[in-house]
Parts: C-alpha cells; sequence; structure tokens
C-alpha cells in the first residue's frame, strides 16, 4: 500500500474497512445434543476432503499494507493471524489473479460444483485462505479472484473463465472435473456485490460462455450497495452481522437487495457477534460460516441435513441462536 502521510494512513484503514478482511466472534457448541445442532457447529469445521492448492500464504504483517490490514481486522475482534500472499500490495506479484483450491481426492469424484469467491474491496486473495479451504474441504473446486478493487462483475467473471479453462485443459488436475452445472457466486463486502451483479447478469449469457454452465445461486457476505435484488433470477443467501458498521444488516443489504428479491428463492441471516471483517477469521470463529456451507451443500449436493435449515415450514435457522434475525422470502417458503 502506497501510504507514507498520517492522512494516507488513516485513509487506507478506512478502505480496509469497507473492504473484507476479518472480523470476531464465538462459535456456539452443540449444547442441547445432535438434534439441536446449529449450522455452525456441522459445517464451520473442515469437512471429508484434504485439500489441495499451490497457493502459498503468510503472515499479512510482513509489509506495511498487511500490517495495516492485520492490525485494523484485530481491532474489530477478529482472532485468527490475518494471512496474505504475495500479490500486490503485500508483495510484489501481480495484483490480477486467480487463485485455484480443490479437494485433493478429485480423481475419485466425478466432478466437483464450482464456487467463484471474490474478496472485498482493496483485500488480498490470501485473507481467504480459510474460508476457500473450508469450501473445497466439503467438496467444492474454489477460485479466488482478485484485482484490488473486487467490486465489479467482471471480477468473478474472470474466475469463472479461469476455471472453464481448466476444466477443459488435459494438462489440469481438474481436467473434466469441475461441474459447470453447479456454479455459485460467492463473495464478501464488494466481492458480496460483484457476485450479487454476476447473479444477474450471467445466468442469461451462461450457455454462450459454456454449454454446460448454469449459475446454481449467489452467496452474498456483507455485500457493498452496487446490486440490485429484481434482477437477480438465481437462489440468493444474504448472510450479515449483527456487529457490521460498514454493511448494517438494516441498510441496502434489505432496502434494495433481499427486500427485492422476487425472482427466485431468497434467505437473509444476521449472525451475532459477527463485524464486517468476519468473514477473513477462522471459520470457527466467523460464525456465519457454517450455514454458508449448508446452504452450498443443500443447492449443490442435495444434502438433507443442510437443507433442513432453509427449507420446510420447521426449518431450523429462525431456532439457530448464532442468528439475530432470519428472514425468506415467499419463493423460499414454497420450496419443499
Amino acid at each position: 500500500m502506497r501510504t507514507f502521510t498520517a492522512l494516507k494512513t488513516a485513509a487506507a484503514v478506512g478502505i480496509l474497512a469497507f473492504a473484507a478482511c476479518t472480523a470476531p466472534a464465538l462459535a456456539s457448541a452443540d449444547e442441547a445434543g445432535p438434534a439441536a445442532a446449529t449450522a455452525q457447529s456441522r459445517y464451520a469445521t473442515t469437512g471429508p476432503h484434504p485439500v489441495s492448492t499451490p497457493v502459498v500464504t503468510n503472515p499479512c504483517q510482513q509489509s506495511v499494507y498487511g500490517m495495516i490490514a492485520h492490525i485494523t481486522v484485530t481491532v474489530f475482534g477478529n482472532t485468527d493471524e490475518l494471512q496474505c500472499t504475495q500479490a500486490f500490495p503485500a508483495g510484489l506479484e501481480s495484483p490480477i489473479g486467480v487463485n485455484t483450491y480443490y479437494p485433493a481426492d478429485i480423481a475419485d469424484l466425478a466432478a466437483a460444483p464450482l464456487v467463484v469467491l471474490t474478496g472485498g474491496i482493496w483485500s488480498q486473495p490470501g485473507q481467504y485462505d480459510q474460508l476457500a479451504r473450508l469450501y473445497a474441504s466439503h467438496g467444492f473446486v474454489v477460485v479466488i479472484p482478485y484485482d484490488l478493487f473486487n467490486s465489479t462483475v467482471d471480477v468473478p467473471t474472470l474466475g469463472l473463465a479461469v476455471a472453464v479453462l481448466t476444466d477443459r485443459d488435459p494438462a489440469s488436475p481438474l481436467f473434466g472435473k469441475v461441474d459447470l452445472r453447479r456454479t455459485f457466486f460467492a463473495g464478501h463486502s464488494g466481492g458480496g456485490q460483484a457476485s450479487l451483479q454476476a447473479g444477474a447478469l450471467l445466468p442469461a449469457v451462461a450457455s454462450l460462455i459454456d454449454p454446460e454452465l448454469r449459475i446454481a445461486g449467489v452467496l452474498a457476505m456483507e455485500p457493498g450497495p452496487l446490486a440490485l435484488g429484481s434482477l437477480i433470477g438465481v437462489p440468493t443467501l444474504f448472510l450479515t452481522g449483527y456487529n457490521d458498521i460498514v454493511v448494517p444488516d438494516f441498510a441496502w443489504v434489505r432496502w434494495w437487495q433481499y427486500n427485492l428479491m422476487s425472482n427466485a428463492p431468497s434467505w437473509i441471516a444476521n449472525a451475532r457477534g459477527v463485524t464486517h471483517f468476519s468473514p477473513v477469521d477462522g471459520p470457527e470463529h466467523y460464525r456465519a460460516a457454517g450455514a454458508g456451507v449448508a446452504w452450498l451443500r443443500y443447492l449443490a449436493f442435495g444434502d438433507e441435513t443442510a437443507k433442513q435449515y432453509f427449507v420446510g415450514p420447521d426449518w431450523q435457522l429462525p431456532s439457530d441462536q448464532t442468528f439475530f434475525t432470519v428472514e425468506r422470502n415467499a419463493l423460499a417458503t414454497a420450496l419443499n
């Protein structure tokens, strides 16, 4: 980060706050046995698949940018040490790229669904390493596209393009193994905004990108304001944070995103103890991480246990004490 004056440093911290780094949160335990298990206790833990990735991370504190980012998220309550790659501004590698994670046993799988995970504005791809590993351990191919700004539809589109090319490359371990029919866009802050834009724009042209491509859903974590729910035609889960002062649950996430979702099933869940920076903390500390995995597994794999948190008259998420409020729209209520 090119910051040499106190004023610019303060501005940088403010920008990072609007972005996506981390947050606090204390994971709740299963106090009442399996029947009362929360989505967090079930799905925020490592899944059955070992994870393979060429990505190498190191403590963000090894760079000026990373030190500022680490201090910022720590002030807001994050627990784990923030991680970065060598992508600029934490290092000297290109600030534009795509990182890939996948189940190490993917050769034994028929194919794996795809999650395109976009970080927040001014975030660094290594900061989402733990979340990407969590998704991959539950059976997903995960790509993290990045360009520093991370807030417009071109970024998740870049990630999607790399995933498609990788699936077509005979030299890749993912050759023929990415199930493009089960593609999800997930993102945090500016990246959540970009993912919502992708969910609005890309389904209509999916077959032009690849005949197999189908956008299965959008997971928007504390997203930015530049997206309209009325334009989205795929299932969408909005995850907000009760302690988020950057993207408050009561603001645009409801006004013109969730509240305008009329063309597809939609859910919104406001997690206790979650700040704007929780998604870059360890999954056990990001208290909505398990709900995100459960929702992905429900839609991607038909996971019946995960489905119970979102579907039916007795859906379990409203009674999950992890969340302050939980809602779903009429189309989600009609699911069975």
